[in-house]
């Protein structure tokens, strides 16, 4: 599937737009379209207080530039796509917004353990 904003789901849209609204606080340049783990871990602190980043991030193979970088192209904003209207805004819950999109992938876990972790 092609990486643009519009094939996204609402909360893969809410964490792009956390990055959008929050990375030139953080002094995170948003014309780029790879992202460090220091980096998302900032706007993930920023948005729900949690260094966490979203596994649609971490797992995918796809968005894996390097060792602790990540390819988020829909982050840049495509004059084409309709960015006035927001599914779900920066910060706002909705009924299926669950903690278990923000935990981290991290290779010291037992595969299982985590697994448990989502599902809790």
């Amino acid at each position: 599937m092609e990486m643009i904003y519009n094939n996204l789901t609402n909360r893969q849209k809410v964490y792009v737009d956390a990055i959008r609204t929050n990375a030139p606080d953080l002094n995170i340049d948003t014309t780029k379209t790879e992202y460090s783990r220091a980096e998302l871990r900032q706007i993930s602190m920023k948005m729900k207080g949690k260094i966490w980043i979203p596994n649609w991030i971490t797992h995918d193979q796809s968005r894996r530039v390097a060792r602790g970088v990540f390819l988020i192209p829909e982050v840049v904003i495509d004059p084409l796509e309709d960015t006035d209207v927001l599914a779900v805004s920066p910060g706002e819950h909705t009924e299926d917004d669950g903690e278990m999109d923000f935990i981290e992938d991290d290779p010291m876990v037992n595969v299982d353990e985590q697994a448990y972790q989502e599902i809790m």
